[in-house]
């Protein structure tokens, strides 16, 4: 099954080591949440406390896409600005209540892998349990061999994550995108 979200167009869809590769394009987006940065250049963003952060807020942001959340990762392929994380949803607008924060993702083309373990084994990787996203799955091993490299330093690696099963206490879906130059 594939997921197809607003703000993205598939272009071509890839199968590679029989897992399916979508070349989707966003356009711009517009999200919010709670972002935070490490404190250097080589240091990871604290996480935990990006995470409480976001998880105090109790408002509801304005024009929220429902039943999706997202974590990205920005900088990870700069060694020129620090690492940040911004956890949050993809909203209809920048207009939001205190005390979120906003991140504008300009149009841009992604290479799309469901993150999962049925992934983890087609491309020879133990499953991903959490932590920095397995960015390098995608830009240094499914990217090359289908003619595509990462793309700007600027633009997000992101995890959007689906329909939250509270019984089972996981998301039904989770999505890895790495920006790429198509």
């Amino acid at each position: 099954m594939t997921i197809q979200h607003p703000q993205e167009r598939i272009i071509k869809t890839h199968i590679y080591n029989g897992i399916a590769v979508d070349l989707v394009e966003w356009s711009g987006t517009i999200w919010c949440g709670k972002l935070g940065c490490a404190d250097n250049y080589t240091g990871e963003p604290d996480v935990e406390k990006i995470t409480e952060d976001f998880m105090s807020i109790s408002t509801v942001p304005n024009g929220r896409e429902e039943h999706w959340d997202v974590c990205m990762s920005m900088n990870y392929l700069s060694n020129e600005r620090p690492s940040c994380v911004m956890f949050g949803f993809l909203v209809s607008s920048g207009a939001q209540p205190e005390p979120y924060d906003i991140y504008e993702v300009p149009a841009a083309k992604f290479l799309r892998i469901s993150l999962c373990k049925e992934t983890a084994i087609a491309l020879g990787h133990e499953p991903w349990t959490g932590g920095i996203p397995p960015y390098r799955w995608i830009g240094e091993q499914i990217a090359p061999a289908l003619g595509y490299t990462y793309g700007s330093d600027t633009l997000p690696i992101v995890e959007y994550y689906g329909f939250f099963n509270p019984e089972q206490n996981a998301h039904e879906y989770c999505y890895l995108y790495v920006p790429i130059n198509a």
